[in-house]
């Protein structure tokens, strides 16, 4: 009895590494999938693909059209009230460019208008003369605008005699300068914004400037315009 036992024992150890070492190379096939997608995984992650760095192209250009700024202005010869959006831009954000749509009311004329302004900025230096207040002491630049409504015109109607006016009416093109002071938020204050500037800047047109040159006694109060504003950093 003891050797049929001894013997079912032995039979019963040599059948149980024989299944071991069976199960051993399945096993390793089963992980071995495994560890490879785990890294590539880790691949992908650490390398972009072409497609990604495609998409990541994509978005970061049609974020640049997200405006950085906001302007309401009083005066300027844009109209009674203008508002609208902007960009900065360039080395240090000297270039700004505003779209701007404005008010006028019927002073003279039948009805009220609407303009629109397309504006561009230079700013050339700025003086930090707190942590929180910037003087920019000078701004200028050029922009153009038109006016809503059938009393301007950019062809000369036919009831003027041939060349009465020079220029249409309909599109004026200017330039100023002017002066800013900026705000700059404290970081655990900041909601929306980031600063806020108040500014003026002195304008003339083309018409006027015109005017003022060929008739020297066309008074400097008809010739410039004087514009109040401010202006909110995103």
């Amino acid at each position: 009895m003891k050797w049929l036992d001894i013997k079912k024992l032995s039979l019963r150890v040599v059948l149980a590494t024989v299944l071991c070492a069976g199960a051993l190379p399945l096993q390793a096939q089963t992980l071995a999938p495994t560890d490879t997608v785990s890294a590539d995984s880790t691949d992908s992650v650490q390398s972009p693909t072409r497609y990604e760095r495609r998409i990541d192209r994509y978005v970061l250009r049609w974020s640049k059209l997200i405006p950085s700024h906001s302007t309401l202005q009083y005066a300027g010869s844009i109209g009674l009230i203008s508002a609208g959006i902007g960009w900065h831009y360039g080395k240090n954000a000297h270039w700004e460019t505003d779209l701007l749509v404005g008010f006028l009311p019927k002073y003279h004329s039948r009805s009220a208008h609407a303009t629109f302004t397309v504006k561009e900025r230079y700013i050339p230096w700025r003086c930090h003369v707190h942590p929180q207040w910037t003087i920019e002491p000078l701004t200028a630049g050029a922009f153009f605008n038109t006016i809503s409504g059938e009393d301007f015109w950019r062809h000369q109607p036919s009831r003027y005699p041939k060349k009465y006016y020079g220029m249409p009416t309909k599109l004026r093109s200017n330039i100023f300068f002017g002066q800013r002071l900026r705000y700059n938020i404290p970081n655990s204050k900041r909601i929306m914004h980031q600063a806020i500037s108040l500014y003026y800047e002195i304008s003339t047109c083309d018409i006027y400037l015109i005017s003022k040159i060929t008739n020297k006694s066309y008074p400097w109060s008809k010739t410039l315009s004087l514009a109040i504003g401010i202006k909110w950093d995103m």
